[in-house]
């Protein structure tokens, strides 16, 4: 099997990050519309979304897997986020009383995959990556306002989570669009 072929199957999943994307997108606005629902509803949402994303992580990886040597760490974020959303659901009242630690270490962790997947980008010439990088910076600052204020009010975290997560959402997306200019490049050349 060529090179182009095992690029081509490795970005034929491109889609699960639109999908992602929009999973990040609709918890943000949930989120955001609805500050009054306070820790409870923001916990359990979390809690949802972090699963969710964790299974489209899972299968994203383990569709590239025979084509791209990098699916490993796909998975392994989509492990983690899983089992983090299973843990945060079995036990609420913890969730609730941790939320801005969580979610701002979890948001970190998301900025550096995108950092890293940008980079990716970047090693193969793929247009744009900076946006996606630079997307990736303001997901860190993000993280790093819900960190350094977790005593701040509820309103406050919830709409810092919120415009997070609908960061994270449009970089998704982004770097979805960008995997299928990629998946069009390499069969133009197969």
């Amino acid at each position: 099997m060529s090179t182009l072929s095992n690029v081509a199957g490795a970005i034929s999943n491109w889609w699960w990050f639109l999908v992602k994307g929009l999973l990040f997108i609709v918890v943000g606005v949930a989120v955001l519309s609805r500050p009054l629902e306070g820790y409870a509803g923001l916990s359990i949402l979390f809690s949802v979304c972090i699963l969710g994303i964790g299974l489209v992580q899972i299968i994203f990886s383990l569709g590239s897997r025979p084509h791209f040597s990098g699916w490993g760490w796909t998975l392994v974020s989509g492990i983690i986020d899983l089992a983090i959303g299973f843990y945060l659901l079995l036990f609420p009242l913890v969730t609730m009383a941790t939320l801005p630690f969580i979610v701002g270490f979890w948001l970190m962790f998301r900025s550096f995959y995108i950092m890293g997947v940008s980079l990716d980008l970047a090693n193969q010439k793929v247009g744009g990556w900076g946006f996606v990088f630079a997307g990736g910076v303001l997901l860190l600052f993000f993280s790093g306002f819900v960190l350094y204020y977790p005593a701040a009010a509820a309103i406050g975290i919830i709409a810092w989570t919120g415009a997070a997560f609908l960061v994270a959402g449009l970089l998704s997306i982004v770097v979805g669009f960008k995997l299928r200019t990629v998946k069009g490049a390499v069969k133009s050349f197969a």
